[in-house]
């Protein structure tokens, strides 16, 4: 009776959506810390608000993109093999800034910010892309691109 107890209370305070309905980070995503991939995308899968939801699929991608670059750097140290790979942190501090300055202004009804983000996410992401994949002059054109357009 005990355990059965528990898990009722753990269904009610987990924070997962048990229907249809929208997580409660769907209406705060500004407030994600903490959560692992698997439940981003959980939660992306149940917000109502496009902008929203791809928000938290990049946060998703995100995490798993700086996951894989970590992993080649280990592979690549225990080869003994030595490659610039600042880019990583570039582009963990670049998505950071943008998360930063955006934060007070990301809710649900805030399109515009959504939009700006989700932009900076996909561009960020695909430049560490290229970056990883050695296509550094096109990383740099983008970039570039990415300036010039900014207004953060």
């Amino acid at each position: 009776m005990r355990q059965w107890i528990v898990g009722v209370l753990f269904l009610l305070f987990s924070g997962a959506p048990l229907s249809a309905d929208e997580h409660v980070a769907c209406k705060q995503p500004g407030a994600y810390e903490g959560y692992r991939v698997e439940a981003l995308l959980s939660i992306a899968k149940s917000c109502k608000v496009a902008a929203v939801a791809d928000l938290f699929y990049n946060r998703a991608y995100h995490i798993r993109q700086v996951e894989k670059y970590h992993q080649f750097e280990k592979l690549l140290n225990k080869q003994g093999g030595s490659e610039n790979i600042a880019y990583i942190d570039a582009y963990r501090i670049h998505i950071g800034l943008a998360e930063a300055l955006l934060s007070r202004s990301l809710t649900p009804h805030a399109i515009g910010a959504l939009r700006r983000l989700n932009y900076i996410y996909e561009q960020s992401g695909e430049i560490a892309e290229m970056r990883f994949r050695g296509y550094d002059l096109l990383a740099n054109r983008l970039q570039q691109r990415l300036r010039d357009k900014s207004n953060i």
